[in-house]
C-alpha cells in the first residue's frame, strides 16, 4: 500500500518549527534579516532565515536532516517537510583581508553583537515568532519606517569588509523603493573604484545588476548607480547617458519575466553593437541565453529604429522572430529614452509600436512557397545564388506579390536570369 504524500510546509512554518525547537532546547533563536524587514513592510517573504545562539554542532544534533553548507561561518541548513531553512549562529567577524569574507568568525551568545556585523540596518532586525517580539539593536525599524537604506555603524567599515555591499546598497534601494542614506551614499561613492581591485567576482556583480534591472524600481536604482559613479567600474559599456537609460528603464513593464532573459540587459546596451553587447555580458558571466537574447535585441532595435525605410517583408520578419514581443517593448522604451520630454516620448513610443502592427499578422509564419529542390528541378544549378533568390521570393510572398508556388517559381526564374 502506497504511503500518502506529505504536504510540504510553508517557508514560515518550517522556520517557526526551527525556532521553536531551538528555543525548546534552551537556545536563543529568532527570524533574521530580509524576512523580518519584509514582514514589517507587509510583504510576504520569499524565504526565512534563522539566527541562534546555538553553535553548528548543537543545531545538527537537534534536527534529523541538516546540510553543513557553510559551517566554517556558522551556517547550517535544516530540512523540514520540503523546505530548507538557513540557520546561522550569532557571531562576530574577524578581519576581512579579501574584501569579501571574514578571515575568522567568533561565536557569541549575544544577538546585539551579531547585528553589528551585518550590512544595512533594515537587514539587521530580529523577530521572535514565539513571543511576537521585534529585537532591533541597530535602528532598523526606524529606517524601514522612513524607507531608508543605511549602513550599520561606520559605512566605510561595512564596505571595506565586503566591497559588493557598495553595489548592494543601490540594489536594495531599487528593489524596496527606499532612499539611500547620505552618509552611506558618500562612503559608497568614495569606495566605488575599489570594487574593481578587490577581487569581487563578475558573477556576484551580475547577480546584483540583474536584480536591480528586473525590479519595478529599476529606473531610480539606475540613477543611484550613476550618482555613485559605479557604472564605469562595474559595467563600463553601459555607463553613458545615465538619465536617458533611466527614462527607458522606467518605461519597461514591471514584470519582464515573459519577455525573455535578454531584455533586462538590452536597454542599457542599446547603443552598442551586437558583438560588443555579447562580449560585455560574457565578461559579467551571463548565461548564453542572456548574451544571445540581448545581442539579438540590440541588432533588431538598430534596424527597427529606421522603420520608415523598411519594407513590409522586413517588418514581418522582425515581427515573426522569437524575440518580437521583447523588441516591441524595447522599441517603445528606447523612444522614451531618446525623446526630450515626456509628451513626445509617449507619442513616439506609440507610433513606433504601431508600424509593426501595420505589417499585419497574416502570413508571418507561412511556409515558403518554394525551396532549393524546386529551383534544382526547374533546371537551376545549386550555388550561392540560391539563398539570395529564395530570400527575395519569400520577401515577395510576405508582401503579397506572389501567392502560390507557380508565381513564386516564375519570379525565381526571372531573378536567376538577372543573376546570369
Amino acid at each position: 500500500m502506497s504511503q500518502p504524500k506529505r504536504t510540504p510546509a510553508t517557508p514560515e512554518a518550517a522556520a517557526r518549527f526551527v525556532v521553536s525547537t531551538l528555543q525548546g532546547a534552551g537556545h536563543v533563536a529568532y527570524y533574521a534579516g530580509g524576512c523580518v524587514r519584509d514582514r514589517l513592510l507587509g510583504r510576504d517573504p520569499n524565504d526565512y532565515d534563522v539566527a541562534t545562539s546555538a553553535e553548528p554542532s548543537a543545531v545538527r544534533a537537534l534536527f534529523d536532516r541538516t546540510l553543513a553548507v557553510g559551517e566554517q561561518f556558522g551556517i547550517v541548513i535544516v530540512r523540514y517537510k520540503g523546505q530548507q531553512t538557513e540557520v546561522a549562529t550569532f557571531r562576530a567577524d574577524g578581519d576581512y583581508s579579501d574584501g569579501r569574507r571574514p578571515d575568522s568568525v567568533h561565536y557569541t551568545p549575544d544577538p546585539a553583537q551579531d547585528a553589528q556585523r551585518r550590512d544595512f540596518t533594515v537587514n539587521g532586525i530580529f523577530y521572535d515568532p514565539m513571543a511576537d517580539e521585534v529585537h532591533d539593536f541597530v535602528g532598523g525599524v526606524a529606517d524601514v519606517t522612513s524607507r531608508r537604506i543605511r549602513a550599520i555603524g561606520d559605512p566605510c567599515a561595512r564596505f571595506t569588509e565586503d566591497r559588493l555591499r557598495i553595489l548592494r546598497a543601490p540594489r536594495f534601494a531599487a528593489v524596496l523603493g527606499f532612499e539611500l542614506d547620505a552618509e552611506t551614499a558618500a562612503a559608497a561613492r568614495r569606495q566605488a573604484p575599489e570594487i574593481a581591485t578587490s577581487g569581487v567576482s563578475p558573477e556576484r556583480i551580475r547577480v546584483e545588476l540583474l536584480k536591480l534591472l528586473k525590479c519595478p524600481g529599476r529606473a531610480e536604482g539606475w540613477r543611484i548607480l550613476g550618482a555613485l559613479e559605479l557604472l564605469p567600474v562595474v559595467w563600463p559599456a553601459a555607463a553613458a547617458e545615465v538619465e536617458a537609460t533611466a527614462r527607458g528603464l522606467a518605461a519597461l513593464p514591471a514584470d519582464l519575466g515573459p519577455l525573455g532573459e535578454g531584455l533586462p540587459w538590452a536597454l542599457p546596451l542599446r547603443e552598442t553593437s551586437p558583438a560588443a553587447a555579447s562580449a560585455c555580458l560574457e565578461g559579467l558571466r551571463c548565461s548564453r541565453k542572456e548574451r544571445e537574447g540581448a545581442a539579438a535585441l540590440v541588432e533588431a532595435l538598430a534596424e527597427a529604429r529606421d522603420y520608415a525605410a523598411l519594407s513590409v517583408a522586413r517588418r514581418k520578419r522582425l515581427l515573426r522572430a522569437p524575440h518580437a514581443p521583447a523588441l516591441l517593448v524595447l522599441l517603445a522604451a528606447d523612444e522614451v529614452a531618446r525623446a526630450a520630454g515626456p509628451e513626445g516620448s509617449r507619442l513616439l513610443g506609440t507610433d513606433r509600436a504601431r508600424w509593426l502592427a501595420e505589417a499585419g499578422p497574416a502570413g508571418l509564419a507561412a511556409r515558403p512557397l518554394i525551396g532549393g529542390r524546386d529551383l534544382s528541378q526547374a533546371g537551376l544549378r545549386p550555388g550561392p545564388a540560391f539563398a539570395r533568390i529564395l530570400a527575395e521570393v519569400e520577401d515577395a510572398q510576405l508582401e503579397g506579390r506572389v501567392s502560390d508556388a507557380a508565381e513564386a517559381l516564375s519570379l525565381a526564374l526571372e531573378l536567376a536570369a538577372r543573376e546570369a
